[in-house]
């Protein structure tokens, strides 16, 4: 049992980082060419993930092709004022995504990493404040950690000058 609970963070730990560190990558490797945009990316991963839930939904349906069409029809045309309801969270989301690309531009990884882990701060501050949850005191301490994790990154050591990735001026490339 606790074999699953292990393996599961071990492959979101892997996702996560190799995630970060090949989208670093691809956004500071110095190449020929024009670069990819950053939103090309977003509507791209977006799309997968279209086609993976419709492909989930047409294995739950017996792979029927009516039976998708309708699951569609009625979950998303017949419900007009349900589907715009989304509308706000979704461009919110696809901003945040192409910020990342942004952030992961001008940042080296680690430091992105951690302060992007400032999310967690967020929403629980959001869910104390406007949802009137309560924290524990292991709740609590782990948020204290995390942001002393994020000061620390922030912290720059002058024997760390360069980095694995060293961030480039594309200002000093333009003709």
């Amino acid at each position: 049992m606790f074999y699953i609970l292990y393996l599961s963070l071990g492959v979101l730990v892997f996702q996560t980082t190799s995630l970060v560190l090949t989208m670093r990558y691809s956004r500071t490797l110095q190449g020929e060419g024009p670069r990819y945009l950053a939103s090309s990316a977003v509507v791209t991963a977006e799309v997968l993930k279209i086609l993976a839930c419709v492909l989930l939904v047409l294995k739950e349906h017996n792979y029927s092709v009516r039976a998708l069409n309708s699951v569609l029809r009625q979950e998303i045309a017949h419900k007009p004022i349900e589907t715009l309801k989304l509308a706000i969270p979704s461009g919110i989301y696809t901003l945040q995504n192409n910020l990342l690309y942004v952030a992961l531009s001008n940042l080296d990884a680690a430091t992105y990493q951690v302060t992007y882990q400032l999310k967690i701060l967020t929403t629980a501050l959001f869910s104390v404040s406007m949802l009137g949850r309560r924290l524990g005191v292991y709740q609590w301490l782990s948020l204290l950690i995390l942001m002393g994790g994020v000061a620390l990154v922030q912290v720059k050591s002058p024997s760390l000058q360069t980095a694995a990735f060293p961030i480039h001026d594309r200002s000093l490339n333009r003709k």
